[in-house]
């Protein structure tokens, strides 16, 4: 069988970049979650809301999507968001479900917050209560599959969230532009910053 380049790409990977995009965005406007990244000190909470600036400076820094472990030493919270598990959906082989999880990792010093307060399950209830049961490009919603304690090293640990993404119609897009990824990267920020500005007002 010949492969025809010319036709629309359709392939459940390529929600992955989509949901990326929606899971970042949301994060960054919630004012809590910027904080508990934010800040170092166990008042974390009762911190002024950050900045747009700072809030996009989380990411890439705080918040990471590349599956690689590496400790930017400016900073003590993080959350790795990846896609795997991807499998045939059970009722439509053509397309495929995968999991997408959330490791959010604190250094030993930050875990204590106020009032017996542990900034990992804080972290951990603030991206629980923004996606689970709820709908990103896949055609159903979030399911929570489970959270483990996750023990990185001597200096960093937190907690495991899973969730289970199914998907179908909507993982179809024209081919992506390669040569208009700096374009694309620039109204992705712009966007964001959009958002961050008009939830501060």
């Amino acid at each position: 069988m010949r492969i025809d380049r010319t036709k629309v790409a359709k392939s459940s990977f390529l929600s992955a970049e989509k949901d990326m995009g929606i899971i970042i965005g949301e994060m960054l406007k919630n004012e809590r979650l910027k904080k508990l990244l934010h800040y170092t000190d166990k008042r974390a909470l009762e911190q002024p809301n950050i900045t747009s600036e700072q809030a996009l400076a989380l990411i890439g820094k705080n918040i990471k999507n590349v599956p690689k472990m590496y400790i930017d030493r400016t900073a003590e919270n993080y959350i790795f968001i990846s896609f795997d598990n991807f499998i045939p959906n059970p009722t439509n082989p053509e397309f495929r479900d995968n999991t997408i999880e959330f490791e959010i990792l604190c250094h030993y010093d930050q875990w204590m917050l106020t009032d017996f307060r542990l900034r990992p399950y804080r972290i951990a209830a603030e991206i629980d209560s923004m996606f689970d049961e709820k709908h990103l490009t896949g055609i159903g919603k979030l399911e929570f599959v489970g959270c483990v304690q996750v023990v990185s090293n001597d200096e960093f640990a937190g907690l495991s969230l899973l969730y289970r993404a199914v998907h179908g119609e909507e993982d179809k897009m024209v081919e992506f532009d390669k040569t208009k990824d700096e374009e694309f990267q620039k109204k992705q920020k712009e966007t964001y910053l959009k958002d961050y500005e008009s939830g501060l007002k």
